[in-house]
């Protein structure tokens, strides 16, 4: 096996995860190429089913055959550590060292305090007299004592100082190895995985063959954000998309051809199979390729293997009967005097369990059902039951008395123990009286089917027997009916297989993949860029696109986000002022931004730069193709704004029977800056609700300029009765507009919250 060489070449940033593409140059050698290649060097979180290779380049009929995931466990030199991981570990010894001086001095410490003279007892018959103290031995022991804890308090006040500065030591270097990069290896045996991918023969080749190896990792996303250049003018400008990215998965983008797709990385994207509706006669369903019913006969080739394991000597197991007998007897013999109770035994099986809490304490146990008697073999010193007739057309029945018949007999009695009859009565309602499969005694001897009319005759593989690459060969030690067949793998045996295949060094894989997996997760919680940016699923609700990023990019594994120009946008931008006097007297300045690009441009932050000076960030929406949208620009204070108003009413009618409130708006608006603009000057006409028409009349009297109806963008909400005046003004020119209407009540009504409506 050849290990070849691979770098990374391009990678598809997913909504979660990324798919990634690595290039391998297989060498010739003596002009003939390897038939099998060995990649190291993939990250840990590769999944499995991802994994895909194919040939870009070589001979004529090279093929990948096969692909297998293992692991590898790479365990460089010493001088190739990390700096970052040497200072780690030598601040972890210093604080180890000063950790364990520092209980020998407490301890020290504590040993001193305990010393305290003692004096000799009193004998009982001595006179109650004072006794001559030895005053120089107590003084002299004192001053022992409070040098020695004086020294001692001493060091132990400087080792708990320099204990508390290696802990922060310690825990200053574990951050700093946190925030590198997952890529470079922190610890002494790093595992990563690798694939072994298999080749067809070829005739002979001169030169090199190229083969490319995609597989899927998670622990990466990203989010769209624009950058939007302007003149002051406001005459024109660019936008240009970026993508900040982030990601963990353990291996670094370093100079990639990036693409960012909106997808999830998780869902199946298969074409699916249409079946023909045909009218006419029926016609069997064509076999699907690469499929094949197993052989006749399979069964039997694992008659040998259980043979050979019944004549193995097992240690005898008491059966029922003989353990009631024993607990029976143990329960009539009396106990010894301060003797232990003898230990129950434990049942071996439900039926067992439930038989000795159905004992009764003299009495002898009734006869109970043995396996051998409930599966109907020999031994249960019955006949065997007489076989089923063969259907009409089925092959004639084996004979039954040859050796191996005789032998797979003793097999199935064997494996069909009383738990098999109590709980699980359904997987032998297809078995005969010898413990024989219905549908395994069509295959091979021993009998034919007992009902094939209900049956198919052929096998209708499922969409799990199709996935090669997850199936696996069911064992001799399987029940009857799956040895020696593919089946589906079940997915608890994925960390399983982590221990196999080349992993020589003791390594806790399940820690490290949990380590992994945690780290990838973290990805999920970090914070956004920006205030405005948005998960490419609120962005992309009902579509999914791709971009492919202009140039190579390096995109380390830091969990930080990582900013990537993805493409200039060709748009349209028209400069706007919008005025709403009823609000604010002020003018804001705005651009319409129009996408002119074929694809759409999902939503996300932009920031707006006038000039040579940084403005403002506001949210985009997101744009389709031809669609057009606002953005906010700020106060352009070069813009005066005035707005006056007056109200009279009046009564009208030939008796007065109506009131007339008549509202006057005055908006004065003066250009001080130095070009030309255009104000959307917005106001708002009393609406009259549908219940109130035949009371309440509004009429637009007298409007100079006219205005008109505010057409909506989309994502715009409209407003009852607005108004607008679109105005153009030149540089240092003033403008009045004018607007009367007339509110038309009954008399004896009045408007919630006043007649004013200015």
């Amino acid at each position: 096996m050849v290990v070849v060489p691979s770098t990374l070449d391009a990678v598809t940033v997913h909504a979660e995860g990324a798919l990634c593409t690595r290039l391998a140059a297989v060498p010739s050698d003596n002009g003939r190429l390897p038939n099998q290649v060995r990649i190291n060097g993939l990250p840990l979180g590769l999944r499995t089913g991802s994994l895909r290779a194919a040939v870009l380049k070589g001979p004529q009929g090279l093929r990948v055959q096969d692909i297998r995931p293992v692991y590898d466990v790479r365990l460089p030199p010493e001088t190739d550590l990390p700096a970052e991981q040497r200072a780690l570990e030598e601040a972890r010894e210093r604080l180890n060292t000063l950790s364990s001086e520092l209980t020998r001095v407490r301890n020290e410490v504590a040993t001193l305090q305990k010393l305290k003279p003692s004096f000799p007892p009193r004998p009982k018959d001595e006179p109650h007299e004072p006794r001559e103290s030895a005053l120089t031995a107590i003084l002299s022991l004192a001053g022992f004592l409070d040098s020695e804890l004086a020294a001692l308090n001493t060091r132990q006040l400087e080792l708990e100082r320099q204990q508390r500065e290696a802990a922060e030591e310690v825990e200053l270097r574990r951050r700093r190895l946190e925030e590198g990069s997952s890529a470079v290896r922190g610890q002494r045996a790093q595992l990563y995985r690798a694939a072994i991918i298999t080749l067809s023969e070829v005739g002979p080749a001169e030169e090199a063959a190229q083969l490319a190896l995609e597989y899927a990792v998670s622990g990466a996303r990203w989010v769209p954000g624009y950058d939007l250049r302007m003149p002051r003018t406001l005459d024109g400008g660019t936008l240009r998309m970026r993508a900040s990215i982030i990601q963990r998965t353990g291996e670094d983008w370093s100079n990639v051809r990036l693409a960012l797709s909106t997808a999830n990385l998780e869902r199946r994207a298969e074409v699916p199979e249409l079946k023909a509706l045909r009218i006419g006669r029926r016609q069997p369903p064509p076999a699907l390729s690469g499929w094949r019913e197993p052989p006749p006969g399979l069964d039997e080739l694992f008659v040998g293997y259980r043979s050979a394991q019944i004549m193995m000597p097992r240690p005898p197991e008491p059966s029922v009967e003989q353990e009631v007998r024993v607990l029976a007897a143990s329960a009539e013999e009396p106990m010894p005097q301060g003797a232990a109770p003898p230990p129950k035994p434990m049942p071996s099986s439900p039926a067992r369990m439930r038989a000795s809490q159905s004992m009764p304490s003299v009495p002898a146990p009734a006869p109970v059902l043995t396996a051998e008697s409930a599966t109907g073999s020999f031994r249960a010193g019955g006949p065997p039951p007489p076989p089923r007739a063969p259907a009409p057309g089925a092959a004639p029945a084996a004979p039954k008395k040859t050796s191996s018949n005789l032998m797979k007999r003793r097999a199935v009695a064997d494996e069909a123990p009383m738990e098999m009859l109590e709980e699980a009565p359904d997987e032998l309602e297809d078995m005969d009286g010898y413990g024989y499969a219905a549908a395994d005694l069509g295959g091979g001897g021993g009998g034919g089917p007992a009902d094939t009319h209900d049956r198919p005759t052929g096998l209708e593989p499922a969409v799990d027997l199709l996935d090669y690459g997850r199936l696996e060969l069911a064992g001799a030690d399987q029940r009857v009916g799956q040895r020696g067949r593919l089946q589906p793998q079940s997915e608890d045996k994925s960390r399983e297989l982590m221990m196999l295949l080349g992993v020589h060094v003791h390594v806790d894989v399940f820690a490290l993949v949990a380590r992994y997996e945690e780290t990838a997760d973290s990805i999920h919680h970090a914070a956004p860029p920006t205030r405005w940016s948005l998960p490419l699923r609120y962005s992309t609700p009902h579509f999914d696109y791709r971009f492919d990023v202009e140039t190579r990019v390096d995109v380390p594994s830091d969990g930080v986000w990582h900013t990537a120009p993805v493409f200039s946008a060709p748009v349209g931008l028209s400069a706007e002022y919008v005025c709403v006097p009823s609000m604010e007297p002020r003018a804001f300045r705005t651009v319409k931004v129009e996408n002119r690009t074929p694809h759409a441009l999902l939503a996300g932050p932009v920031d707006i730069t006038l000039g040579d000076e940084f403005l403002m960030t506001s949210p985009l929406p997101t744009l389709a193709p031809g669609a057009t949208q606002r953005l906010g620009l700020g106060v352009e204070e070069s813009i005066k704004v005035s707005r006056n108003t007056r109200f009279d009413e009046a009564s009208s009618g030939v008796f007065g029977g109506s009131n007339v409130l008549t509202h006057h708006v005055s908006v004065e608006l003066a250009n001080r800056t130095s070009q030309r603009v255009t104000v959307e000057v917005l106001e708002r006409v009393p609406a009259v609700p549908s219940a109130a028409e035949k009371d309440i009349k509004v009429d637009e009297t007298e409007v100079r300029p006219v205005w008109s109806k505010r057409a909506l963008l989309p994502g715009e909400t409209p407003v009852e009765g607005e108004r607008m005046w679109k105005v153009t003004l030149q540089p240092g020119e003033a403008q009045t507009l004018n607007a009367t209407w007339a509110v038309r009540i009954p008399s004896s009504k009045m408007l919630v919250g006043g007649n004013r409506r200015t």
